[in-house]
């Protein structure tokens, strides 16, 4: 299977359930970041109708998951808030995949 082939966790769940979905994909070099404002303007869309997910971690360890507008920043003290937390840490980038099998970025 090719990198292109490569579905993430999501889109398998979308398959065992039967939830019939599309993606799509833009284009990018391996190992560039490309932000999120740039990829849904690349595609047409309104980056305030476009959403990313960031993933912290509490005190406790529990994980928390945050979707916001592409262009926006979390704010960890409002961010702690909101789950009951006295703070919140941002999951390091290289815990991701293995922790939440979520994909930065979207892509491999």
């Amino acid at each position: 299977m090719s990198k292109k082939d490569e579905k993430t966790n999501v889109m398998r769940v979308l398959d065992q359930k039967k939830i019939p979905y599309t993606p799509h994909t833009y284009p990018h070099e391996d190992g560039v970041a490309v932000d999120g404002v740039t990829v849904a303007r690349s595609m047409g869309q309104d980056p305030e109708c476009v959403f990313k997910t960031l993933v912290a971690r509490g005190a406790s360890t529990a994980l928390c998951g945050f979707d916001i507008p592409v262009g926006a920043t979390l704010d960890l003290k409002k961010a702690a808030r909101a789950v009951g937390a006295k703070t919140i840490a941002m999951l390091p980038t290289q815990a991701l995949l293995t922790t939440t099998g979520h994909v930065q970025r979207g892509h491999y």
